[in-house]
């Protein structure tokens, strides 16, 4: 990914004393957290719970607020699962519903991790989602990659689509892909709340990628792109979204997407790429119910808010949506020499101010965070020299300043309709 410069940087964090008194308000709960004490840390939590919480804030404005759980990488935590029964109304089973993992050789099922996130969804009183029927660029088993022999011809030099052991085909992609619908439909029924049809089909740009990994209307030239017809036009991805719908009539479908929130080019062009094919495809009538934005946001990054907000308003007149569906933030940029405090505060702010946009301007159906403890967040495992805060909570299950400024951001601001 580009680089930003200092100056970018600078712009991005510099604050207002407005935002500043925001920023210092929504601190406050931290401090709270740290003030209460107990004889555990489970009462120190429950102690320290706001009043109201995130998922009543959202409720009060017509929004369902979840997160994801994966119980392999966290195994039985019953302190976790008090704090997803308070807060979620819906729970996305994260690595669970993803191909490789719950059907990691053809005809082999392995349901375990899917199982157990439904699971904790009824237990709780919540809806499942399933994350993610497609991925366009990981996440398949090996079989259901391209043979690496094709891979020259393609001209495609990324190597996740291939694989030796990769048989997936023109000819058979679509009677596996139906055959994993129909398993995952007579196990769960039509009881998922949203399904995430395809994951990340358009391109991450880089030196290397742009433009002879992508296409001209911005998708990735990924293992579904070559086998479904991509070539031929932005229609292929039309019969996924039609199949899922005759088998999941209830669903809310939708195509899960990241990286368009940054002041950069290359996210600039793929919101523009994404746009296109999201207006095209409602003009066909695909059957789509609302727009997947993963909103991984980089603190430290220039946020492009004004393009964000004319993309929202782009997607209200559409009719579509918008679900926020991975939610997290990532301090990786932030100057290592700040204080905790300071991180958060910037995190924060930048959190408030993004899903102030989303509901100001469109209509805000889902927020659902990967994850509600930090701790548990990808950005804990890949970085945990930072001790970073990417979720609304910490290890102790006490809401941090991330928190709060989103619960400010939605009071009153949904839309509606």
């Amino acid at each position: 990914m580009a680089q930003t410069s200092a100056k970018a940087t600078s712009k991005a964090l510099s604050f207002t004393r407005r935002d500043a008194l925001r920023a210092a308000a929504a601190a406050a709960v931290l401090a709270s957290c740290k003030a209460a004490a107990g004889p555990s840390i489970a009462e120190a939590a429950s102690a320290a719970m706001p009043n109201p919480t995130l998922r009543d804030a959202c409720r009060a404005a017509g929004i369902l607020h979840g997160a994801a759980r994966d119980h392999l990488i966290e195994p039985e935590d019953p302190m976790l699962d008090t704090l997803m029964a308070r807060e979620c109304d819906v729970v996305t089973p994260e690595n669970g519903g993803k191909w490789a993992v719950f059907q990691p050789q053809e005809g082999n099922f392995d349901w375990g991790r899917f199982d157990a996130g439904v699971e904790l969804a009824r237990r709780i009183g919540a809806k499942p989602n399933w994350h993610c029927a497609l991925w366009q660029h990981m996440g398949m088993p090996d079989y259901m990659t391209l043979p690496a022999s094709r891979q020259r011809a393609l001209g495609i030099g990324e190597s996740a689509y291939f694989s030796a052991d990769g048989t997936l085909s023109e000819e058979n992609y679509w009677p596996r892909f139906t055959a994993m619908v129909a398993a995952v439909k007579q196990r769960y029924g039509d009881n998922f709340y949203r399904i995430d049809v395809m994951n990340e089909a358009f391109f991450w740009e880089t030196e290397r990628s742009h433009p002879q990994e992508q296409d001209r209307y911005g998708f990735r030239k990924g293992m579904w792109w070559v086998v479904a017809g991509g070539a031929k036009g932005p229609e292929w991805l039309d019969p996924f979204f039609h199949h899922i719908r005759k088998e999941f009539p209830s669903a809310k479908l939708v195509i899960n997407e990241f990286g368009i929130e940054i002041d950069e080019g290359w996210q600039q062009r793929k919101r523009a790429y994404f746009q296109t094919w999201l207006t095209d495809a409602v003009k066909r009538g695909v059957p789509i119910d609302g727009v997947g934005l993963q909103s991984h946001l980089m603190a430290g990054k220039p946020y492009d808010r004004e393009g964000m907000k004319g993309f929202l308003r782009a997607m209200d007149r559409l009719g579509l949506p918008i679900h926020v569906t991975e939610f997290d933030v990532n301090e990786k940029h932030l100057p290592r020499s700040w204080s905790r405090a300071e991180k958060d505060r910037a995190m924060a702010f930048l959190a408030g101010q993004y899903l102030g946009d989303i509901a100001g301007n469109a209509r805000l159906a889902e927020l659902c965070w990967w994850h509600l403890r930090s701790d548990l967040n990808y950005i804990s495992r890949e970085m945990p020299e930072l001790k970073p805060h990417p979720s609304p909570y910490d290890a102790a299950s006490r809401p941090l300043p991330l928190y709060e400024a989103s619960v400010q951001a939605l009071r009153g601001r949904n839309r509606s309709g």
